[in-house]
């Protein structure tokens, strides 16, 4: 028992102070309340630097099932608890999926879907699964290479996805900074906002549909997506006009004042 308290007690500490640089996220359970980390304190170590809990949306038992607040092990792995453990290679798509249902459904449709053959990759394989970092197109620079590092095709076919995403990735970047110089002059444009956001909405579908590698499919959604920044940019091209407008409209109200003044003046001095 003592030998018991004493790695409790040991290992605790190693997860404080390995934790003591990562900052609790606002609203996310401080892991040295997670009782997870005392015997798993390196998994911890990494989920502590991981989106899932930097952003506030996961913990242990959301894909591990178990009350991680528990101290005894087995009321915490107890069935209640829906304790599943490590998810066996065919079901970690199917834990992925509760949350990243877009990618799990395009990823059945790519060539990796076959989760008894060893040689496909699951989603850990790619993201990793307690350090998962931002699914960014760079990603695919390492990922893809580990396996098809010799294949020029998938090479090309891979540098063409990214080009195209990157594109446009641009593509928002740009019409959103000129969304936001216009509406500092135009209050009316916020009512559009929407339309943005639909064009932002629509280039996220097109991330994961990255996970069927199917360029067809990728490019379809792309075409979708600049028919949005194309509605974006017709807003915008009318509210330039209708500044340019109001900039004559004023010019032309100061000309006719200065014109009158100057005529004015004339006269009085021909009095």
């Amino acid at each position: 028992m003592m030998r018991f308290l004493l790695l409790v007690i040991l290992s605790m500490a190693a997860v404080v102070s390995a934790q003591d640089d990562v900052t609790t996220p606002p609203g996310q359970v401080p892991l040295d309340d997670v009782w997870c980390t005392v015997c798993h304190f390196e998994q911890g170590d990494k989920f502590a630097l991981s989106v899932h809990y930097q952003r506030g949306m996961l913990l242990c038992t959301d894909c591990h099932g178990g009350d991680p607040f528990e101290p005894e092990t087995e009321k915490a792995k107890a069935a209640e608890t829906g304790f599943i453990g490590k998810a066996a290679r065919a079901d970690i798509v199917a834990v992925c999926s509760q949350c990243h249902t877009g990618p799990a459904e395009f990823f059945a449709l790519g060539p990796h879907t076959d989760a008894t053959d060893p040689d496909n990759p699951t989603c850990v394989t790619c993201h990793q699964n307690h350090l998962v970092v931002d699914a960014t197109l760079t990603l695919m620079d390492t990922t893809c290479a580990v396996c098809h590092g010799d294949d020029k095709a998938i090479g090309q076919r891979v540098q063409r996805i990214q080009r195209s995403l990157r594109d446009a990735e641009q593509s928002l970047h740009s019409v959103r900074a000129r969304f936001d110089s216009l509406q500092q002059f135009d209050a009316a444009l916020g009512r559009s906002a929407g339309v943005l956001m639909g064009a932002a909405a629509v280039l996220r579908q097109v991330d994961a549909r990255t996970h069927a590698l199917d360029e067809e499919l990728i490019d379809t959604a792309i075409a979708d997506f600049e028919v949005e920044v194309e509605a974006v940019d017709k807003l915008l091209n009318a509210s330039e006009q209708s500044r340019r407008r109001r900039h004559w409209a004023v010019a032309g109200v100061w000309l006719f004042v200065v014109a009158n003044v100057t005529l004015m003046w004339v006269k009085r001095r021909q009095m």
